[in-house]
């Protein structure tokens, strides 16, 4: 029995004496006991590598590299102790989850926080952690009674009593109560992951294969007590024992390395394992010390042998420096552009290199642009360099983009999860789906899994179900609210279906253009037939996805046990064809040279079948509710951690440097040397707080460090990392975070720069930058496709007048010669002069969307006017924002509108005068009329829910306060409704308005108007124009002079012009008007009467717009102003005591409204030529702080952005309405050649981003 321990420093080749010696055996004979090489689980692959590699070798029969779970496992395999069934930690977790809900009514602390997310991992790790250091219990009721007892309670731990808070006696209760449980259930049917190292230092003597081993012990700084044991057993039945540890000197049996040594960790090994020896009476062991003045890793490089040789000096003012000028040497660099002799190969790529970088990007790529390098011109292999960071998590994305980017291949060393896999969302998904009542956001989860979807589809064409089908059927459900038992109700799926109480004004326009335009049909066979097979397809898909989730409904819900549910969720899987499906995925990624994704896709199946079988045998007989049920799933899920080969051996290892093993690299990268992450501030988020948990390590129960000798122990960490490689060091920070937060170097780099006197970081910058010497811009030109991104900033550079280095034009030279690289190169040149604006279409091109003879609305006039491209996105391109089931404004105003027409129609056909009726009349009649027409709105949205209910109510009483208003209106006044709903355009009432352009084209305005009020005076009747708000609105005449308002005054001159034959009579303009439907609240710090009330509350309802300024037509309107002057609470005028007006009255002479009427028909003229000229400009209005933008919902499309070359906005001077009439009347001389001077005739907005 041969027990030896082989000390070092890092890189002094105790790994490879460990090989060596297996090589040697094997060299001399394939055949004998057998060899073993223990190493960490993650090292097992490398280490075997290196193994297999060793030429001259015929077998490896007798040698195994193996990790202490997977010996423990061939023990057991021997001695027969697997008949009980094998539990993972997601299996341990759905257990201690059960626990906890059983034991709920009897824990203090843990009873509220089994909810809270990822408190079932930190128990499950606490309890790992316990077993691991050999506390049951028994053994934790047992000391916490030797030791605290049941008296005091010192809420202290560094009081020196032996007392603890009341906190942490409520923590052990509960911990003892689940403890006991857990150990009970593991230890009656389950074999614990975290057994088997107690049952192979148990049976260790038991197995022949292992008794006559021969056993080498590497890659370990630490054992936790259950893997000494192993050791121990090891020691004491095996042939021979070399345990290898990272040491400057050997330690004895009962020494106590000092806390600051650097190699604390290994010397407290060595320290228990002297004197696990002592205990097994075994005779003192042999201690090989390798000890030399290189250690055989840094032959190459005699920086990084100086690095390890001093970098425990840290604490030490006696230092060792450099003997060599390191501004100089710390870098030996690589000439641009040129091959190394062999001589300089060496020093070309050893040394250290400290970069500071402007941010992570920057640090990545310039990491990337030196592993190219060192591949192309310094010899090395991908595989001779690794990259180590702190947290994958910060880095992995950008590593995995940036290192795609370059055409570096690498392997991500780290366990996965799953949970963004769509089979884990697929199941996730379809259990959210049952539990929230078939909600949108679940099922179309699982929609979007592709798991839905057939297999194979034997239909093709438009009847296919693919993932456009699916999108359809998405839009659908959003519009029409489909959720919950609708899913499954026929009632609510018909092909067409009214989204609102009226046909929109563009849509009565029937397209807006005539049948020369390229329009959607809207009649006829082929129209009916498409709507029909797109419907058939829509119910095609609904099926599709109803008929597999319904049924795991059905059967979950009558499952009596966590069997039967398991059997169920395991049933839909099988129906949507899961593992087919993953199948087919696999090998399209195996076609598509992603192998990793390949086996994730093969592995996550076996993973959760695993979890079903775990269910099963946990909790299998055990009655659960839809919900416990669905969380044990969301935690079994939650746990799954795939670990991946490497798909190939020539890739940058990448990992963390907690984990990842690195062995006989030659160039190491460590990224995000940054101060807080390397040494790491520990913080303890466990169970146990950090006072906790050094108080319980003071009575002297066994766990593990502390965060304060964890931090410690952190100086170990970062010299193992940095003693890594055998020729070249990186070292790299970024000087701040994604939010532009500073971040300060690492002490470690701090201390390197100490023992490198006149070293210097180099700068990493993402682009390079003016200043840049053609050498280090050089550094840029690594990868064709990183080049040609950095030369496209260059070249902007150059267009805005900035020189840049010839190096450039060289490049873009290279580029345009080669054929692979032209067309790339052209088409980023091209983006150069990108400016965002559109151009306009051609006269053949406009005739073909719109015809030759232009439909439109006055609504679409105004649009065109705010932006125009939105006008053609919206009437060209026909492009429409998805429609969501909800009750928004618009909606909002329809009803009231819609409300308030109806009750007019009402009074009218039963010969009613609305002053007549009374405010609970008039209540009645509106609460008749909103049921009539809730159910037509949205879908029937105001049905669907209490809260839909409810508001239904409120709106009732909005619009029944309003027809109280509009009561008064009636009683005060001579104007009563002529017309409602009153239409002009082919078919309508009245004729549409048809306006002849300029370029040949012709248009016709149509629309349909709210409302249209006459009254008779004493020689002349007036009209006036309601319309219906549901937000306070008026008419601004800038507005009206741009073209941004004309829908009022468009609908009085369509009336006008019309009067004669419609009302057979001519007819004077009364006004334009917008009423505001609300019910506003009166607030008072006194009680008011009733009748102050309503004369607030008709305040509150007073009409804006524009008046005739006559006497007689306001009086029509108001007779209230027939008895006395001043301001009238129902319209925006004021009458002076001399029959005229005040300057505040919004009023018009008939001349203004004459030469207000001519503006706006030329206005709505140019607008026409315009658009049937192809105008379609990214060029939206801004008037004051009132922009197009605000409410537009084409920006995603037309991508505006002020800042944007190219784009600006179309600037509106905001004037007074005494210039706007200055300006209509200088107009309209000019063109009745009044006057004596030539004035300006008004022009659209100039669409050049300035003037108007």
């Amino acid at each position: 029995m041969t027990i030896r321990f082989v000390l070092g420093r890092s890189g002094s080749g105790k790994s490879m004496r460990c090989l060596d010696d297996i090589r040697q055996r094997l060299l001399a004979g394939p055949d004998g006991h057998p060899l073993i090489l223990l190493v960490p689980e993650q090292a097992t692959f490398q280490a075997e590598h290196a193994l297999v590699s060793t030429p001259g070798l015929n077998g490896l029969i007798r040698a195994q590299v193996l990790s202490f779970r997977r010996l423990a496992w061939r023990v057991m395999q021997e001695t027969g102790d697997t008949a009980r069934i094998p539990i993972g930690d997601t299996g341990k977790m759905m257990l201690l989850q059960r626990i906890l809900h059983k034991r709920q009514e009897e824990l203090k602390l843990f009873q509220t926080s089994a909810e809270q997310i990822g408190f079932i991992e930190k128990l499950h790790a606490l309890y790992s952690e316990l077993k691991r250091y050999g506390v049951s219990a028994d053994s934790l009721d047992k000391h916490l009674q030797q030791f605290f007892g049941e008296g005091e309670r010192d809420l202290s731990p560094q009081s020196g009593k032996r007392g603890i808070s009341s906190l942490l006696s409520d923590k052990l209760h509960d911990m003892s109560i689940v403890l006991r449980d857990y150990e009970e259930e593991l230890a009656r049917h389950y074999l614990d992951g975290e057994d088997y190292l107690a049952h192979l230092a148990a049976r260790l003597g038991s197995s022949s294969a292992v008794r006559e081993a021969e056993v080498w012990v590497d890659g370990f700084f630490g054992f936790t007590p259950q893997e000494q044991a192993v050791v121990a057993a090891c020691m004491k039945h095996c042939r021979s024992v070399t345990v290898t540890l990272c040491l400057d000197k050997p330690y004895g049996a009962g020494e106590k390395p000092h806390e600051l040594n650097l190699f604390h960790p290994t010397a407290m090994t060595m320290v228990r394992l002297q004197e696990q020896i002592v205990t097994m009476g075994r005779g003192a062991a042999e201690v090989v010390m390798l000890d030399g003045d290189v250690p055989p890793r840094f032959i190459a490089s005699p920086m990084l042998a100086h690095l390890e040789r001093n970098y425990d000096l840290r604490l030490s003012r006696r230092k060792t420096l450099y003997p060599i000028d390191a501004e100089l040497e710390m870098e030996s660099g690589i000439p641009a552009g040129g091959k190394l002799s062999p001589a300089a190969l060496g020093s070309a790529v050893s040394g250290i290199g400290i970069y500071a970088a402007v941010h992570r990007r920057a640090e990545v790529e310039g990491a990337a642009r030196r592993i190219v390098g060192l591949v192309r011109d310094g010899g090395l292999r991908w595989r001779d360099m690794a990259v180590r960071v702190r947290n994958i998590e910060d880095y992995g994305e950008l590593l995995a983009t940036v290192f795609a980017d370059y055409g570096i291949p690498c392997f991500f060393d780290q366990k996965r999860t799953v949970m963004h896999h769509p089979l884990i969302e697929l199941i996730r998904s379809a259990l959210e789906v049952v539990r929230g009542s078939w909600r949108y956001d679940a099922v179309f989860r699982c929609v979007k899994t592709d798991f839905l979807l057939p297999l194979e589809t034997g239909v093709s064409g438009e009847e296919a179900i693919d993932r456009h089908a699916m999108d359809e059927l998405e839009n659908y459900v959003l519009a029409y609210g489909i959720q919950g038992y609708r899913w499954t109700d026929d009632r609510y799926w018909r092909s067409k279906t009214s989204f609102s109480l009226e046909e929109a004004e563009d849509e009565a326009a029937s397209g807006e253009q005539s049948g020369e335009g390229l329009k959607p049909e809207r009649s006829g066979a082929t129209a009916g037939g498409r709507e029909e097979r797109a419907f058939r397809r829509l119910l095609i898909c609904r099926d599709a996805v109803v008929s597999p989730l319904a049924g795991f409904e059905k059967r979950l819900r009558k499952a009596a046990d966590a069997r039967q549910m398991t059997e169920a969720l395991f049933t839909l899987l099988t129906e949507v064809n899961a593992p087919e499906k993953l199948e087919r995925w696999s090998e399209n990624c195996i076609a598509a040279g992603q192998p990793e994704k390949a086996r994730e896709h093969a592995q996550v199946w076996d993973s959760v079948i695993d979890i079903f079988d775990e269910l099963d045998e946990l909790m299998g007989s055990d009655e659960l509710s839809v919900d416990w049920f669905a969380e044990l799933v969301e935690t079994g899920l939650e746990n799954i951690r795939l670990g991946l080969v490497p798909p190939s051996l020539d890739q940058v290892l990448i990992g963390s440097i907690d984990r990842t093993r690195s062995a006989q690299v030659k160039a190491s990268f460590v990224l995000g040397v940054s101060d807080g992450v390397l040494p790491k501030a520990i913080n303890e988020d466990g169970v146990l707080s950090e006072n906790e948990r050094e108080t319980l390590l003071a009575s002297g129960l066994p766990l593990a460090e502390s965060s304060r000798r964890k931090l410690l122990d952190e100086q170990f960490l970062i010299y193992t990392v940095l003693c890594a490689p055998s020729h070249y060091l990186w070292l790299s920070y970024p000087m701040a975070d994604e939010e532009g937060k500073m971040l300060l170097p690492s002490e470690a780099i701090k201390q390197i720069k100490s023992l490198f006197p006149g070293s210097k970081d180099r700068l990493l910058l993402g682009e390079p930058a003016a200043g840049m010497t053609e050498e280090e811009q050089l550094d840029f030109v690594v990868h064709p496709e990183r080049t040609l991104s950095h030369l496209i900033v260059q070249l902007k550079q150059a267009m805005r007048g900035v020189s840049i280095d010839g190096l450039w034009w060289s490049l873009y030279n290279w580029f345009a010669l080669q054929p692979e690289w032209r067309n790339k190169l052209t088409g980023l040149i091209g983006a150069l002069y990108y400016t965002n604006e559109e151009k306009s279409l051609s006269l053949d091109t406009t005739r073909m969307l719109y015809g030759s003879h232009l439909r439109a609305s006055v609504s679409r006039m105004e649009r065109f006017v705010a932006c125009p491209f939105s006008q053609f996105a919206s009437y060209g391109l026909k492009l429409r924002e998805r429609r969501i089931y909800r009750l928004e404004a618009p909606d909002i105003g329809q009803l009231f509108h819609a409300a308030l027409s109806l009750l007019a129609k009402q009074l009218k056909q039963e010969n009613l005068a609305w002053g007549l009726l009374s405010a609970e009349q008039l209540a009645q009649r509106v609460d008749d009329i909103v049921d009539i027409l809730a159910p037509r709105l949205q879908g029937q949205i105001l049905l669907s829910s209490s809260r839909y209910r409810y508001m239904t109510r409120k709106l009732k009483d909005v619009v029944g306060r309003a027809s109280v208003v509009l009561a008064e209106h009636a009683r005060r006044g001579a104007f009563e409704p002529a017309a409602l709903e009153l239409g002009f355009g082919p078919g309508e009432q009245l004729p549409s308005y048809r306006i002849e352009l300029d370029n040949g084209f012709t248009m016709e305005l149509v629309g349909r108007i709210d409302r249209v009020d006459k009254a008779l005076g004493e020689s002349d009747t007036y009209v006036r124009i309601i319309d219906y708000k549901s937000s306070p609105t008026t008419l601004r005449m800038s507005e009206v002079y741009y073209g941004l308002s004309l829908q009022m005054l468009t609908y009085l001159d369509v009336v006008l012009t019309n009067a004669v034959s419609w009302l057979g009579t001519e007819a004077l303009p009364g006004g334009v008007l917008y009423f505001h439907v609300h019910n506003p609240i009166i607030s008072s710090s006194n009680a008011l009467p009733p009748d102050a009330v309503e004369a607030e509350m008709r305040k509150r309802f007073k009409m804006r717009g524009l008046v005739m300024a006559d006497l007689e037509a306001v009086r029509l309107m108001d007779g209230s102003l027939a008895e006395k002057n001043g301001h009238s609470d129902l319209l925006p005028v004021a009458v002076k005591a001399d029959g005229g007006f005040y300057k505040s009255a919004s009023v018009a002479t008939g001349e203004q409204w004459e030469q207000l009427r001519g503006h706006v028909r030329h206005v709505i003229g140019r607008i026409g030529t315009e658009i049937t000229n192809g105008q379609c400009a990214v060029e939206p209005f801004r008037m004051g702080k009132k922009l197009a933008c605000t409410f537009c919902s084409f920006k995603p499309v037309c991508q505006f952005d002020a800042a944007f070359e190219g784009n600006g906005f179309e600037l509106l001077e905001e004037r007074s309405k005494e210039d706007v009439w200055q300006a209509v009347g200088d107009e309209f001389a000019g063109k009745t050649g009044g006057g004596s001077a030539p004035v300006p005739v008004f022009v659209l907005p100039k669409r050049n981003g300035g003037e108007t």
